[in-house]
């Protein structure tokens, strides 16, 4: 079993909303996912409650005991758990990169969401785990062309030594309308560009956390 922590130490970042998709995405390629919802505010526990089909399950989780949680889901034979952090509680998000595989850190393209996500950043390194940026509700271009704020925030991501994921998320209403449905994009709305974004962050997230072996061809 894998886990994947998304870390986010700002609120209003989008982070329950992109764990809750990436749990379905997942879920929908035939993985079975445990979402532990770490957040104090419950948001993907209430979710849960107003999803009527079946799906990942979401366990409402405290930090403390989130190693057991992990023990437990891998008895249950999950493939992989998310867990959904609670923002601006450190010790909590270092429980949560203790258990992880990989590390999702989750920004907006502001000057705030980067210089906070900076010491999420040095906290993934200081115990050594994989991970990578994110950036959620960017703006839609215009005329062809990304608003200065996201080529600020990718320069600015780019010195910390971390890959920022070729994936983003722009903002869109349809995310919030899928979850209030207890839905996600990809079940609401599955030829939307919303869905067609989150079924490749899901690839290039999958890929991080399962990664193809090279074959290496032996010499004549």
């Amino acid at each position: 079993m894998k886990t994947l922590a998304v870390l986010s130490r700002k609120g209003g970042t989008g982070k329950t909303t992109v764990s809750l998709h990436l749990a379905v995405a997942a879920w929908l390629g035939g993985r079975g996912v445990l979402l532990a919802d770490c957040d104090r505010q419950g948001s993907a526990s209430e979710w849960r409650r107003e999803r009527r089909i079946g799906g990942p399950v979401v366990f409402g989780a405290k930090s403390p005991a989130l190693f057991a949680t992990q023990q437990a889901a891998r008895r249950a034979g999950r493939d992989l758990m998310i867990v959904d952090t609670s923002p601006s509680a450190s010790e909590d998000l270092a429980d949560a990169v203790r258990c992880a595989d990989f590390c999702l850190m989750v920004l907006r393209p502001s000057f705030l969401d980067v210089r906070a996500v900076r010491e999420t950043a040095e906290l993934v390194t200081r115990f050594g785990k994989p991970g990578a940026f994110v950036i959620n509700q960017a703006p839609p271009r215009r005329g062809g062309r990304e608003m200065a704020c996201v080529g600020d925030t990718v320069a600015q991501l780019s010195t910390m030594g971390r890959p920022i994921l070729p994936i983003g998320l722009r903002a869109r209403i349809a995310y919030q309308q899928a979850i209030g449905l207890g839905l996600s994009v990809q079940e609401a709305s599955p030829g939307s560009a919303a869905a067609q974004e989150i079924g490749g962050l899901w690839r290039a997230v999958e890929e991080q956390m399962w990664p193809v072996p090279v074959e290496v061809e032996e010499a004549v």
